[in-house]
C-alpha cells in the first residue's frame, strides 16, 4: 500500500503533540469516535476519553512518549495497522513506563487517523 510510509511521520507528530501537551494537535490525529484501550482501565471513547487518558499520564509526570513502529501494514484500502513499542519518561528523563502497542489507522479522504489505540505496559 502506497500510504504505509506516511505512518512514521504521523508517529513523529503524535510524539511532538504529546510532549507539547497540545491536546488540539492530538485530537486532530484521532477519529472522533476513537477507542483508547489502556492496561487496567475500561475502554476510553472519543476525544473526551483520549483527553482523560493523556491528562492521567501528565498527572503522573509523564512528559514524553517515544513510539517505535516495528511493523506497519495494510488491512484493506482504508485501514492500516501499526505495531510497536513505547517508552514514557518524566521531564527529568526518568523512565515511567515501557510497553507495546497496536494502533488501527483509518483513512478518511486523503488523511489517516488513529481509530483504535491499544497499549499494554511491560510492568508486572
Amino acid at each position: 500500500m502506497a500510504d504505509v510510509p506516511l505512518i512514521p511521520a504521523l508517529v513523529e507528530k503524535f510524539m511532538a503533540c504529546f510532549k507539547a501537551n497540545d491536546m488540539k494537535g492530538l485530537f486532530s490525529m484521532y477519529m472522533v469516535d476513537c477507542k483508547i484501550m489502556k492496561t487496567g482501565m475500561d475502554t476510553a471513547h472519543g476525544h473526551e476519553g483520549l483527553g482523560k487518558v493523556v491528562a492521567g499520564f501528565h498527572a503522573l509526570g509523564v512528559t514524553t512518549v517515544e513510539r517505535k513502529s516495528e511493523e506497519v501494514g495494510p488491512m484493506g484500502s482504508d485501514v492500516m495497522y501499526e505495531r510497536g513499542t513505547y517508552t514514557m519518561k518524566t521531564e527529568d528523563g526518568t523512565l515511567a513506563d515501557t510497553g507495546k502497542y497496536i494502533v488501527i489507522w483509518k483513512k478518511v479522504g486523503s488523511d489517516w487517523f488513529q481509530y483504535i489505540d491499544i497499549f499494554n505496559t511491560n510492568k508486572a
